[in-house]
């Protein structure tokens, strides 16, 4: 046994029961996911201005020395292109360019730093910085949400955000855009940790993938495009998330700290303190819900356990699931952030593409909620990712071929995966949030987002390569969305589940064996069931 053992009395009832005598979906959580969702404007704005801020406007070269007459121009009809190549950074006599002209419609770093031939891998890295400061944000607020609670690294994504999109927005140098955008990127990683987790805690079910799956983000980045149509200027884009960030502030007074994350750490007098705010706010009978609480609270602690990283990797059952899902969330982030910036290398106007892009994906998202409810999360997720398999290898093959109306077929299909992926992230991130107990939820989740960060850095990179690879992205996510379905196979389904607290109760789970759970139970003679705290 462990010096963290400890007493408590046989439940019976669990947190989810709190949840229903609450009112189940309430009115508290109806406007704590409101405040949420729209929180997350300013995440989407601040993802979505790297797609304006690294793309390249169409741009064509003049030698000083002929002027207009020796003219290199780039095709014009396509203003969504880039022209990394060597020809395009030659005048038509054979030299070199001294003169480069830019489309006025778009203002982006590019344009305005130069970022071309010898420096055309700098836009794309910048938008890889970001996506790593993201993959950091996901590896510290994890840990951070489940040692300290939810609220204060949840607000500080806020801050951080706020205070260097001014920073970006004073850039004199792509140098400095590149420091700031890297701690945009860290306060998106805290953010998109705990969101969902801290909203979870407080629902059902039932409701946990209308909560988690509503699609606001394509709402948002509806809106982005519009907006970055009407500024289309990187620095005002800059500006305009930065102001924006200023209401979420005022949040702090209507969002609590998690009571179940007191509760998973033994600390039920605040988790009460919170429930009758709650309840209070929900009108509902206080007396009744202390009586289900007391049910449930521990008798004596001798210690607040600290959980991390390795206890993801202390049970057979925890590592299985965790390997898991690193799999499906790799293929989130290759998938949906390939496809994202590959928007740049679409025909047509780069605002009105942006817009369809993620309006197209509404709709699938808004079908994924109700068929999670009817057929679950796994097989959701299955066919999300078999229709971006078949998808991403007829593109790549289309890609090599000379058939008529390649590039309109091109953009449907693109934006048919990117439906795809956009359902998938909704039924992915539910299934996580209910596979993980609270005391390791966010370090499960912020672990699982890493991969997906790594994955979502390549991104960028693959659509700098397609320029020379023609089709090697969508050969690459198809073939990571069919691994993406292999894994999703072997996962237990949670359709109807209810959250576990502690990592002993990842028993109820079905396909996972209390074989597979390192803890050693036995009752005692005076009735009470003894627990030991290691895995």
């Amino acid at each position: 046994m462990g010096t963290d053992d400890k007493r408590i009395e046989k439940q019976k009832k669990d947190p989810d029961t709190i949840i229903k005598d609450l009112g189940g979906c309430g009115r508290f959580q109806v406007r704590m996911t409101v405040i949420v969702h729209l929180m997350k404007t300013i995440f989407c704005f601040s993802t979505s201005n790297l797609l304006i801020s690294t793309a390249t406007p169409t741009w064509w070269c003049v030698n000083d020395d002929h002027a207009s007459n020796e003219s290199h121009y780039t095709n014009m009809e396509n203003a969504s292109v880039h022209y990394d190549n060597e020809m395009a950074c030659t005048a038509k006599n054979g030299t070199k360019c001294t003169t480069v002209t830019y489309d006025s419609s778009l203002n982006s770093l590019v344009n305005e730093f130069d970022l071309i031939c010898d420096k055309d891998f700098i836009p794309g890295t910048l938008s890889s910085l970001q996506l790593t400061g993201q993959l950091a944000g996901n590896i510290i607020s994890g840990q951070l949400a489940d040692l300290f609670g939810r609220k204060r690294p949840f607000f500080s994504s806020v801050m951080i955000l706020l205070t260097f999109h001014v920073v970006g927005f004073f850039s004199v140098s792509w140098e400095m855009f590149a420091v700031s955008t890297f701690f945009v990127g860290i306060s998106q990683g805290f953010f998109l940790t705990i969101q969902y987790n801290l909203l979870s805690e407080f629902t059902l079910a039932k409701w946990r993938v209308w909560i988690i799956g509503f699609p606001s983000w394509q709402l948002q980045s509806s809106l982005f495009a519009l907006i970055a149509w009407l500024l289309h200027d990187w620095r005002y884009l800059q500006l305009m998330t930065a102001i924006s960030a200023l209401p979420c502030l005022l949040a702090w007074w209507f969002i609590p700290e998690s009571f179940r994350w007191y509760y998973a750490h033994d600390k039920p007098k605040e988790a009460m303190n919170i429930i009758k705010t709650v309840a209070k706010f929900n009108r509902h009978d206080l007396v009744n819900i202390e009586n289900s609480f007391q049910s449930l609270e521990l008798v004596t602690t001798k210690s607040d356990k600290r959980y991390t990283f390795l206890h993801l990797f202390k049970s057979r059952a925890l590592a299985r699931i965790t390997l898991l899902l690193m799999i499906d969330w790799f293929g989130l982030g290759l998938v949906g952030y390939g496809l994202y910036f590959g928007i740049q290398k679409l025909s047509g106007n780069i605002y009105l593409n942006a817009f369809l892009f993620t309006l197209c994906a509404i709709p699938s998202k808004s079908i994924a909620l109700w068929l999670q409810n009817r057929i679950g999360r796994g097989n959701t997720t299955i066919i999300c990712f078999v229709i971006i398999a078949v998808i991403g290898l007829t593109v790549g093959i289309l890609q090599t071929l000379d058939v008529p109306h390649k590039d309109v077929v091109t953009n449907v299909l693109s934006f048919t995966a990117n439906a795809g992926i956009g359902a998938a992230w909704s039924s992915v991130q539910t299934i996580t949030v209910e596979l993980y107990p609270t005391v390791v939820r966010n370090i499960g989740f912020g672990t699982v987002g890493v991969i997906s960060g790594l994955a979502s850095v390549l991104g960028p990179q693959l659509v700098y390569l397609e320029s020379y690879f023609s089709g090697l992205l969508y050969y690459v996510c198809g073939a990571v969305a069919i691994l993406c379905v292999l894994s999703t196979l072997a996962l237990p389904e949670t359709k109807d589940k209810n959250l576990n607290d502690k990592i002993a109760e990842m028993t109820k789970l079905d396909g996972i064996s209390s074989i597979d759970i390192e803890v050693v139970n036995k009752a005692p003679e005076n009735g009470n069931v003894e627990q030991n705290g290691h895995i």
